[in-house]
């Protein structure tokens, strides 16, 4: 008869035998092992205790095959080689883990069944046994794996580069495993204390484990760390084919690093449980992964964190502030020699184009200096950050890019900029022109290419996008060198229309500031319903057009007071017709 056929036996027999006796239960006296940590004992419906005792027995039976499974399993594996040696380990833990499944079901179980007074002698003294059997497996199983994990870690070192992702696939299984037992021995230590049990030896075992793995992890990760620090500062100035090969290492690196930081977070878990110092470990995955996680806010790690990141800043700066500080300096210089070249630059532009052979205005002479000056500081500032070791190629993509997004966001700015371009190419004002356009009348102040700044003859700023100038009528006042002076002056009905003539004659012939050719017109224009209008359109400079106009304004009033020629008014003639009794009656009228 095997061990599980004897267990359901007497599990079978004890059950009975407390069926019995229930009545008398409450007055009976209670073992001290079987209540142990019962305050007081609560009642029970028959049926689920008699449930409860057919799953503790269910139970029990399972702990017993699953213990034979793994007795024959062990016996397997001492004579198994090669990969049917880690086939029967990897069937051996999932029995483990089945088992540590079971004896916490049974635990629970007979907990409930002595609160409410049952018996449970057998179905304890099995648990009991199982536990601690458990926690010989667990500590024997920890102990071969860690052992295990030094092993890889010395064949890696010598293994050729074919085999060594094999072995670091075997690494990171072995590690989950020793996770998993761990964690695994802790709950048997809490089902080893709800049994009655002493854990003190298991405990002792699993706080001195934990220390020592998380030691070794942190260690492991500083040195992954390192080591891939070390590739990416070789991958600085390296060709594009040892680049590409590099970063592949790099990315392996920062998927063991990432796998390692995982483990030590589980063992920082179990240690936080059994109230260890984990600190310095918590510091340690932060500035490794760079996660932001809710122990950055623990005071202790904090601090840890900050008096790191302080000496690795000392530390960086005893090793590289001098040849930075150098960098800097030949940085700095190279911006000021070429700050002054692009003023050079652009004073030779400038005074190219305002010679008399090149015919540009004064807007496109600006621009296409301003071009040339920034253009050689952009080349300066490049050269500058090359000595910074920064590599031009992706700085220059970059910036493509972003100007890519920023054109189409600033769709309207652009347009502002493509008319500025056509203002400045086909020239239909200039700086000092007086112009009409957009609605604005006034002296062009300054340009961009964006904008247009008018100055109003009244003296108010008016700034206007230049994709409304090219969209709209443009008027230059002063593109011609001279001008036509338009009037219009009246005389009344009753006036000599030749005396008119030979006054408005004199006055614009002998005007200093009329010219001969084009010689001026002056004719007898309409006839309006108030007067007799003559034209006079002499021919003046631009830059005299309103004293033109308004000194022969001027001069025509007082020669017409002079001459007793009259400036009408507008007027208008009415008829008022009157009607006696007489009129009405045969349908006439008088005229008054």
């Amino acid at each position: 008869m095997n061990f599980s056929t004897l267990a359901v036996t007497v599990l079978t027999l004890a059950l009975s035998l407390g069926a019995a006796t229930r009545t008398c239960a409450e007055n009976a006296p209670v073992d001290k092992q079987a209540t142990a940590g019962q305050s007081e004992t609560v009642t029970i419906d028959p049926d689920k205790a008699r449930k409860l005792q057919e799953k503790t027995a269910a139970h029990t039976a399972t702990l017993g095959s699953l213990r034979g499974d793994i007795t024959q399993l062990s016996a397997d594996l001492k004579q198994a080689k090669d990969e049917e040696q880690v086939v029967l380990r990897d069937h051996r833990r999932r029995k483990y883990t089945e088992l540590r499944d079971e004896l916490g079901k049974l635990v629970s179980n007979i907990v409930e069944l002595e609160s409410a007074g049952e018996e449970t002698r057998e179905a304890r003294k099995v648990a009991a046994a199982v536990a601690g059997q458990v926690s010989s497996w667990l500590k024997a199983e920890i102990n071969d794996s860690l052992a295990l994990l030094a092993n890889l870690d010395e064949k890696i070192k010598s293994a050729s580069e074919s085999d060594i992702p094999e072995l670091r696939q075997q690494v990171t299984s072995e590690r989950t495993a020793v996770d998993e037992q761990l964690t695994g021995l802790l709950e048997n230590t809490d089902l080893l204390e709800q049994l009655g049990l002493d854990n003190k030896p298991d405990l002792t075992y699993l706080d001195k484990t934990l220390v020592q793995r998380a030691e070794n992890l942190a260690a492991r990760l500083q040195y992954l760390i390192d080591q891939r620090d070390g590739l990416r500062k070789q991958g600085i100035g390296a060709g594009d084919d040892e680049k590409k090969l590099l970063k592949e290492k790099v990315a392996a690196l920062n998927g063991r690093v990432a796998a390692t930081a995982d483990n030590l977070k589980l063992t920082i878990e179990l240690m936080s449980e059994r109230k260890l110092d984990t600190t310095e470990y918590k510091q340690i995955v932060i500035s490794s992964t760079g996660e932001i996680t809710k122990e950055i806010f623990e005071t202790q790690v904090a601090l840890g964190l900050l008096q790191q990141w302080l000496d690795s800043g000392k530390e960086w700066i005893v090793e590289n502030g001098p040849q930075w500080a150098f960098k800097l300096v030949i940085f700095v210089l190279i911006l000021v020699v070429f700050s002054l070249l692009a003023n050079i630059a652009r004073r030779i532009v400038g005074r190219a184009l305002a010679s008399s052979r090149v015919h540009a205005s004064k807007l496109l002479q600006e621009l296409l200096a301003s071009i040339a000056g920034k253009a050689v500081f952009l080349v300066g500032i490049l050269i500058a950050l090359a000595q910074l070791g920064i590599q031009i190629g992706p700085v220059l993509a970059g910036l493509g890019i972003v100007g890519f997004i920023i054109g189409f966001a600033l769709q309207e700015t652009l347009s502002n900029f493509a008319a500025g371009v056509m203002i400045l190419i086909y020239r239909p004002f200039d700086v000092g022109d007086a112009v009409e356009t957009g609605g604005i009348s006034g002296k062009v102040k300054q340009m961009n290419l964006v904008s247009t700044t008018i100055t109003t003859f009244d003296n108010q700023r008016v700034i206007v996008p230049n994709r409304k100038i090219w969209g709209d009528v443009i008027r230059n006042i002063n593109a011609e060198k001279i001008r036509r002076v338009d009037m219009l002056f009246s005389i009344g009905y009753d006036d000599d229309p030749d005396l008119a003539d030979r006054i408005l004659h004199e006055i614009v012939d002998h005007h200093e500031l009329a010219l001969d050719d084009p010689p001026p017109v002056i004719r007898l224009h309409t006839l309006g319903e108030s007067s007799v209008d003559f034209i006079v359109r002499p021919w003046v400079k631009s830059e005299d057009y309103w004293e033109a106009y308004w000194h022969i304004t001027r001069a025509v009033k007082k020669r017409f007071d002079e001459e007793g020629i009259s400036i009408p008014f507008p007027q208008q003639d009415m008829h008022i017709y009157t009607h006696d009794s007489e009129s009405d009656a045969k349908g006439t009228g008088k005229l008054l």
